[in-house]
């Protein structure tokens, strides 16, 4: 039996036409609407889940008349000059004649002329959404993002009715920072998209329980009751939007399986569980259709292609089937049956989504964060795989005509298993070239050592010389020190002889009441004896004692002497 199709919009973005369910941001819309007033480019950011598209999308296009009001979204594609040109051409009546690449073939032709040939078929002001800005700076590569900053630069300061929004993820803002200089008015204006807060979400959840619109789809049981029940579901931080509406599908699943008959479902508290929790039900709802799909593609299959379609930061990637079937050949991931089935199954279950760019059909995962939902999810594998790419990626950009160092060998033996046949090859090459260098540098540092070690002997030879030099010069004053030492107590023996006969002597002539100052000056000569000699302290006193009463005996004869010569005169 064929059931009803759920009335919620899942991870669908609000449109022109969902005006009467868009609910929770009449402010940000009004303020949007006041900020592009006078502008001519606005970026327009805030993080994944903001709801940034549906902002546009369904509140901005809501606030003009047609009158007023001529809107093109452009995604990148393949290279985002291009996507502008071929989107404009496909509007224009008189179209630009465009090169096989979707570039004008008369190269004066800018985006500000492009614009100008549109205004002049439609006069009415046009507005450029380039939303999920953030492509470029991700996948596009340096010529494609200078190109393009060139032009917008361009456009802006061209004289033509139209203005520029960028919207994309607050996460990839610095990168614009790079192409300032190409384009300066690329921070000028400013709107950034904030999450809800809950007292918004609640009346979100209001307006989906309340709202006529629904009524034709379901009936509600005690709204105010199923309002708080999925408000304390929430976690206290921020909830995406696109949860509680993936929360209210699964409320509708619920109430399907409980209705009797063809009758209206009816949504009610007694639906919610007490495990359900609003920031696991998107994850929940990824592994649920997972494993559904499971036993017809291959246990890792359905994970595998929408691992494939998302970026190495876990942002979404459009693809087609062509280059999504090589991606999963180049990774040994077997099918059990067709990809063109897997991907319509995947966008039946509003996982996945195809747009068709010019004559092509792409694929991508229907939200943000369920692209990062997906990744996530990844296996350990695929989580090595990851790794290894990454590293590929790095090391591709050198030169294959050289070969890989040591340490790139070491950085991708953990990853053996994911190696390609044109990975091994180099690596391979690279082994070898390394082993040869390894053993050249190894007779080098063979010749190197000898001769360090021929430096090294004459050193050690030239070490023991000086130390017998050394020793020997050593030893010869200890010799000189022990024959002085020898010779001083020798000589101060003799000495010590030579005064004591001189004392004797002096001794004798002293008892003689005589002066024995020539033997004393002689004792005298003999410092160290003489001056340190305890005998010499009476001796002294002697001489000096005679040396007075000679003094004495002088002066008494001096005198008489002196009478004498004066009584002669008489």
């Amino acid at each position: 039996m064929n059931l009803p199709a759920s009335p919620f919009k899942f991870l669908d973005s609000y449109q022109q036409g969902d005006r009467d369910v868009f609910f929770g941001r009449d402010k940000e819309i009004n303020d949007l609407y006041n900020a592009l007033s006078g502008v001519k480019q606005l970026l327009l950011y805030g993080p994944s889940g903001s709801g940034k598209t549906s902002l546009i999308e369904c509140g901005l296009r809501n606030q003009f008349s047609d009158a007023d009001w001529f809107a093109l979204t452009i995604r990148r594609g393949r290279n985002l000059n291009e996507s502008f040109f071929k989107t404009i051409n496909e509007i224009l009546q008189d179209k630009i004649e465009l090169d096989e690449k979707g570039l004008p073939k008369e190269k004066r032709i800018n985006f500000g002329q492009t614009i100008e040939a549109l205004f002049s078929e439609l006069y009415q002001p046009i507005y450029l959404l380039f939303d999920q800005f953030e492509e470029l700076l991700i996948l596009g590569d340096e010529a494609e993002k200078i190109e393009f900053f060139t032009r917008l630069n361009q456009l802006v300061r061209f004289k033509v009715p139209c203005r520029v929004i960028l919207i994309m993820r607050e996460e990839f803002i610095g990168y614009l920072s790079e192409y300032e200089y190409l384009c300066p008015s690329l921070f000028q204006h400013r709107f950034r998209l904030e999450k809800m807060g809950k007292k918004y979400v609640k009346e979100v959840i209001d307006g989906i329980l309340t709202t006529p619109y629904y009524h034709a789809f379901f009936i509600v049981e005690n709204a105010d009751a199923l309002s708080k029940a999925v408000l304390d579901r929430m976690p206290k931080q921020e909830i995406e939007l696109a949860h509680i509406q993936v929360f209210f599908g699964e409320l509708w699943n619920r109430a399907l399986e409980q209705r009797k008959g063809d009758k209206i479902p009816k949504l009610h508290p007694g639906l919610i569980k007490e495990t359900d929790k609003l920031e696991e039900v998107l994850n929940d709802f990824l592994k649920d259709q997972i494993e559904k799909l499971k036993p017809k593609y291959g246990e890792n299959a359905p994970l595998e292609v929408l691992v494939a379609m998302i970026t190495d930061r876990d942002t979404k990637l459009q693809i087609d089937e062509k280059t999504l079937q090589k991606d999963l050949d180049s990774k040994g991931v077997q099918l059990q049956g067709y990809l063109a089935e897997l991907l319509a199954d995947l966008t039946k279950a509003r996982i996945t989504r195809d747009i068709k760019i010019d004559d092509d059909v792409k694929y991508e995962i229907s939200h943000d964060i369920l692209a990062r939902v997906v990744g996530q999810n990844r296996t350990q594998d695929m989580k090595l795989r990851q790794e290894a790419e990454r590293i590929y990626s790095v090391i591709q950009l050198k030169d294959r005509t050289s070969f890989l160092s040591a340490d790139d060998l070491k950085l991708l033996l953990p990853y053996e298993k994911f190696h390609t046949p044109e990975i091994k090859t180099w690596i391979a090459d690279s082994e070898k070239y390394n082993k040869a260098v390894e053993q050249k540098e190894l007779v080098i540092t063979r010749k190197r050592l000898r001769n360090i070690r021929g430096l090294l002997f004459a050193a050690l030879f030239a070490l023991v010389v000086a130390g017998v030099g050394l020793w020997y010069a050593t030893n010869q004053k200890k010799i000189a020190d022990k024959n002085l030492a020898n010779f001083k107590i020798e000589q101060a023996a003799k000495d010590s002889i030579r005064f004591n006969e001189l004392y004797s002597r002096a001794n004798t002539i002293l008892k003689e009441d005589a002066q024995p100052l020539e033997i004393l000056d002689s004792m005298k000569s003999i410092n160290f004896v003489y001056d340190t000699a305890s005998k010499m302290k009476w001796m002294r006193k002697a001489i000096d004692s005679t040396t007075r009463a000679t003094e004495s005996k002088q002066s008494m004869f001096d005198s008489t002497q002196k009478m004498s010569d004066l009584r002669a005169k008489k």
